[in-house]
């Protein structure tokens, strides 16, 4: 299982608003400083993440829990995500160039069109699932850290 440390920012009933930091792999790089790439991390990743979640334990803001999401609804959702589309392109080019007579530019606007779909149904179909499989849990309270309510 894949996890994360979060802070609970807000509790409703049996559902908590928690929010993690975003942590990149750029952080702990030594060449981090003159790294095109850590730029444009720092530049466009949001610093907090948070998630609306189910609590099976009793929580109260300020509480840190740990978050998890099993490996394999990850890769599944990866695979969906970047293979599915990816497989789909090279297909459809492939079988439009050899079925068919039409012109090089129609078979990339063809494929490129039928790649779009299959992504845009492999988000819906992930979107759908997003309250089950592919959502993180709650795994266990660590502690709870005092925070000020303001008034």
């Amino acid at each position: 299982m894949i996890t994360e440390t979060a802070t609970v920012v807000a509790v409703r009933g049996d559902r908590v608003t928690v929010s993690a930091s975003v942590k990149t792999a750029c952080g702990s790089c030594q060449a981090a400083e003159d790294c095109g790439t850590s730029a444009v991390a720092k530049a466009f990743s949001p610093k907090q993440q948070t998630f609306e979640l189910v609590s099976p334990i009793p929580l109260k803001p300020g509480d840190k829990v740990t978050l998890g999401i099993p490996e394999a609804h990850l890769l599944s959702a990866s695979w969906m995500m970047y293979v599915v589309p990816l497989l789909v392109l090279i297909g459809s080019a492939v079988l439009f160039a050899e079925f068919s007579s039409l012109h090089e530019l129609i078979v990339f606007a063809l494929s490129a069109g039928l790649t779009w779909l299959t992504f845009q149904w492999v988000s819906s179909r992930l979107q759908r699932q997003r309250n089950g499989r592919y959502e993180p849990v709650i795994v266990n309270k660590i502690s709870h850290v005092d925070v000020e309510v303001q008034s």
